[in-house]
């Protein structure tokens, strides 16, 4: 991975007390001192490059995948294990939009090239969540759960899932522009690193999956699984990038992982995560993948290994 830094300057510029005209042939004076502009100096932050090719990302086929019902109905219904982590991963696809206005209501929306990006990434993902949705069964007794899970959820966890809730759609949005104005420009090396490590879960998750379905739910998944891997080279190139570039970034990223796990959906668990981890459980090569996926970026920053609770109980085998 190649990383550029890119600032633009200004080496001349005329003096702004006495401007003198082009002479008879056409040419201007050189100023014999040079006085560059302040907003062109070395006091701006250089722009952050890689080798990811943001506009030829913006110009794939992002449309949808046609699940075809008919075959589908025709098939052996989805044993409940499968539909819950089905569900769980599903839940995670459809969180880009609240992940999105997270990133975008700081300074990260000042990044030319991650807003270009996330705005095709959120089509993406809303058709990739369309289609995952779309192999679930409607009726809820398939599925051997309560038609309204949320509900159902009781007890501490039950609690500190609907605090989060109303941080995240009450408070967040209040907060946001104060963490901005904190933590500045650093504040998007932990955003891409948050999005890194949930964007190759997801395809880990979704790789682990498809084995264990067969005819068209398996081609749908296997295509989703596909479908995450210019995120995943984005989103850990640009992470990667930021946090071995200053120690602020680094910390930065650290303190946003370690505030709510990239497994939270748009910061809200899912009850269903821990079946769909059970799924990539089951798999050596899929569980170390998400295991090396994490500690892809994890092992640049500073501190110690960052705990993850939700990986706690899948083995280290293999990383």
């Amino acid at each position: 991975m190649t990383v550029r830094s890119v600032v633009s300057r200004s080496s001349a510029a005329p003096a702004p007390e006495a401007p003198t005209p082009p002479d008879a042939a056409g040419t201007r004076p050189v100023d014999p001192a040079p006085r560059p502009y302040l907003h062109l100096d070395e006091t701006i932050s250089p722009v952050v490059l890689t080798d990811f090719d943001v506009e030829a990302y913006t110009r794939k086929d992002h449309g949808r995948l046609p699940v075809e019902t008919e075959l589908l109905h025709a098939q052996d219904p989805l044993p409940a294990a499968m539909v819950r982590a089905l569900r769980a991963w599903q839940h995670l696809e459809a969180t880009a939009l609240t992940e999105s206005r997270a990133m975008l209501a700081t300074w990260t929306g000042n990044e030319a090239r991650v807003t270009a990006f996330l705005a095709t990434w959120l089509v993406e993902r809303y058709w990739l969540a369309s289609a995952l949705r779309d192999l679930l069964p409607t009726d809820p007794a398939d599925a051997d759960d309560p038609p309204h899970r949320p509900a159902g959820v009781r007890g501490p966890a039950g609690v500190r899932a609907r605090v989060r809730r109303i941080h995240v759609d009450r408070m967040q949005p209040l907060l946001a522009p104060l963490w901005s104005a904190l933590a500045g420009e650093a504040i998007t090396a932990g955003h891409m690193a948050r999005m890194a490590i949930q964007e190759a879960t997801l395809q880990a998750g979704l790789q682990a999956l498809a084995p264990q379905l067969h005819g068209e739910a398996r081609r749908v998944v296997e295509w989703a699984a596909e479908r995450h891997e210019d995120p995943v080279r984005f989103f850990r190139a640009e992470a990667i990038a930021r946090i071995t570039r200053s120690r602020r970034e680094a910390l930065t990223a650290r303190a946003v992982l370690t505030l709510t796990s990239p497994l939270d959906g748009g910061g809200v668990p899912d009850p269903d995560l821990a079946a769909a981890l059970a799924v990539i459980g089951t798999d050596p090569d899929r569980r170390a993948a998400v295991h090396r996926a994490r500690f892809e970026i994890t092992r640049l920053l500073p501190g110690p290994d960052l705990p993850q609770r939700h990986l706690a109980a899948l083995s280290r085998t293999g990383v």
